[in-house]
């Protein structure tokens, strides 16, 4: 689609955040098969081979790992299925900017043990400055309304990292709401933010659009 001339990504981090930045995403899928054998046949069975691989991978994304601090990587094992004879693993990384993938699953193929590893997609991670004409009007509307701006980048990764190798224009995420709730089962919103929130981007996109 065209690239439009500014973009709100739409985001619960709270009626008075601006969300400047999301960490990037790689997924990994490995598969591994071993020969039937007895259970009590001293060799690696697939299970094993799949748990070892998961290690590897946590030393693969290096000694500080941290899905809470936007410039460190982390993972997290999302699925897990085998038996003696086969496994799979599937596992969600999260990464800073500029991490380099490729050299992540180069290394990961050389850990994997006669395994296969798959790159199942790979969204790097994005960052905008403050003096983003987005960010600067968020913040200002944010003021207007009373409350304090605060920038924030976010562990998690939403649709500005689809959207920004491709669309290079101002852009940041805005939204009332918990993110610490996203897809919990007590997932809300209180009306007073809600409203709030209303009422702040409908100022942002004025002064952004004049700003324009």
């Amino acid at each position: 689609m065209p690239a439009p001339d500014a973009l709100v990504i739409g985001e619960p981090s709270g009626w008075s955040r601006v969300v400047l930045g999301y960490k990037g995403k790689i997924d990994i899928g490995y598969r591994v098969a071993r020969p039937s054998t007895h259970s009590t046949n001293p060799v690696d069975k697939a299970s094993e081979v799949a748990v070892g691989f998961w290690h590897d991978l946590l030393e693969a994304l290096g000694p500080e790992r941290d899905h809470g601090a936007f410039g460190l990587p982390a993972a997290t094992l999302r699925g897990i299925r085998g038996d003696p004879t086969e496994a799979r693993l599937d596992v969600d990384c999260r990464v800073p900017p500029g991490y380099d993938a490729e050299a992540l699953a180069g290394r990961l193929r050389l850990l994997a043990n006669g395994g296969e590893v798959t790159v199942v997609r790979h969204v790097p991670a994005v960052r905008r400055p403050r003096t983003d004409p987005v960010v600067r009007a968020v913040t200002a509307a944010i003021r207007r309304h009373g409350g304090t701006p605060r920038p924030t980048v976010k562990t998690g990764t939403s649709d500005m990292n689809t959207v920004a190798p491709h669309w290079n224009v101002p852009m940041a995420a805005y939204g009332p709401g918990d993110g610490s709730l996203d897809h919990a089962d007590d997932e809300h919103i209180e009306i007073a933010e809600y409203l709030r929130g209303i009422e702040v981007l409908t100022t942002a996109l004025d002064e952004l659009a004049a700003a324009l």
